[in-house]
């Protein structure tokens, strides 16, 4: 029972953890990122949620148009969505 209680309590602690990095990697995104999510930028016709504008400015034709702070961010995102 124990090492049940553990093991759900590591899960949670995981989620809580996973769901604070994207929360922070959001937040640099909006900063980093404003030129290329701005209405008249690059990925600024794409809806925010789900990735979608993250996505949208990770493509190769888009990010090699990135900032540097961006592109930071980009690939902090993409090394979340390996784990």
């Amino acid at each position: 029972m124990r090492i049940v209680l553990i093991l759900i309590s590591s899960l949670l602690l995981s989620f809580s953890a996973y769901a604070a990095d994207d929360a922070s990697n959001k937040a640099n995104f909006e900063k980093e990122c404003a030129a290329m999510i701005a209405p008249d930028g690059a990925c600024g016709n794409v809806v925010a949620g789900g990735g979608g504008r993250r996505g949208c400015v990770s493509k190769p034709e888009n990010f090699e148009k990135a900032t540097p702070a961006c592109k930071a961010v980009i690939e902090e995102w993409r090394a979340m969505q390996k784990k």
